[in-house]
């Protein structure tokens, strides 16, 4: 169904901040799948939209209607050479964007405590999307769909030290006389500088981390018990436990664990049951296994820019497997349930 390009400039604000009925995300999405044009669009609308929010954080600025006039600016293209215009725009805006805010930060601080002129700062990713930003060191970090970076707004002291709640890719400013530290619940990772994938979220009973530069340190606390597990190498992913406070350290091709960053889902000899955790926190839906035998298939599959039909029309077609959604519902606050997909075996 091909939608107006009113309706689109319509549509994009509450599609990208997440804030849109059921029926326009499904367009929305239908309209992205139409041609890889329409996602460039999307993507640089992203981009700028990202930019925004981050203004809005510091000034009460109104994204929604910038945007709008971004659009209205902007005319939806007929070719691809509106997407350019539109990462102008966001370029321009992103780098004075993140100093004034920097600025506003510490000065709005340094009224109240004039001795202390550092503030913890936290950035959220909303589902669906993936979030790159830099911290005051340089250290450049991308945040997945759900996650939650808390971090201050400049280092001091011997370390520099955030705090994760998700998952996190990080490309970390080398600085040997302040060690860079994620606190991932009870795993610390421990770097000078390097690049890493970093996934720790509070329902899962286990973290990971997979290297992909450089060496880090591992190590965990949990009230009195604090233990150290020495260093990983480049290539390898670490498997915390955190029943039992174990670490599990194995060979892997990073590249399957980070292409999350560019939009891509990598599946390479995955059980079902990796493939259904992966899905359900990537689409924001909850997927169960009704048939206990389907969690040992094992798949092999990239996905970029499908939608959760297509990807489970996919996997479909290379295993006897079948699926039913059902419809969200309305509670009584107002708010909808997680949209729920059944995993069953192919009736013969």
């Amino acid at each position: 169904m091909e939608i107006s390009k009113n309706r689109i400039e319509e549509l994009l604000p509450g599609y990208l901040s997440g804030d849109v009925s059921d029926k326009d995300r499904v367009m929305m999405n239908d309209w992205r799948s139409e041609s890889p044009e329409n996602e460039v669009i999307y993507l640089e609308s992203l981009k700028a939209w990202e930019a925004m929010i981050l203004l809005s954080e510091m000034e009460q600025f109104n994204s929604f209607e910038a945007l709008r006039k971004v659009n209205a600016k902007i005319s939806l293209p007929q070719s691809a050479k509106w997407w350019i215009k539109l990462q102008r725009v966001a370029a321009i805006l992103m780098l004075p964007l993140l100093l004034h805010s920097g600025y506003l930060t510490i000065q709005n601080h340094a009224r109240n405590n004039p001795q202390e002129q550092v503030m913890m700062q936290t950035i959220s990713s909303r589902q669906g999307m993936v979030t790159q930003f830099s911290l005051a060191d340089g250290t450049k970090v991308w945040l997945n769909s759900g996650s939650q970076l808390q971090f201050p707004s400049r280092f001091n002291g011997g370390k520099r030290e955030v705090m994760l709640k998700g998952e996190a890719f990080f490309e970390v400013t080398r600085n040997e006389k302040q060690p860079f530290r994620v606190n991932a619940n009870e795993l610390k990772v421990e770097v000078l500088g390097t690049s890493f994938n970093v996934v720790s979220f509070d329902d899962d009973t286990q973290s990971e981390v997979v290297l992909v530069t450089g060496k880090v340190a591992l190590s965990s606390e949990n009230g009195h018990i604090n233990k150290e597990y020495g260093t990983m190498h480049s290539g390898q992913r670490a498997i915390y436990e955190k029943e039992n406070h174990e670490v599990i350290t194995q060979e892997v091709d990073v590249e399957k664990y980070i292409a999350w960053r560019e939009g891509n889902l990598i599946f390479r000899d995955d059980s079902m049951e990796d493939v259904v955790k992966r899905l359900s926190r990537w689409f924001n839906v909850e997927i169960m296994i009704n048939d206990p035998e389907i969690k040992n298939y094992i798949y092999k599959a990239s996905f970029r820019n499908e939608n959760l039909v297509q990807v489970l029309n996919l996997l479909k077609l290379s295993a006897p497997i079948d699926y039913r959604i059902t419809d969200r519902k309305e509670l009584a606050n107002g708010d909808f349930t997680k949209q729920k997909v059944y995993l069953m075996k192919k009736k013969s």
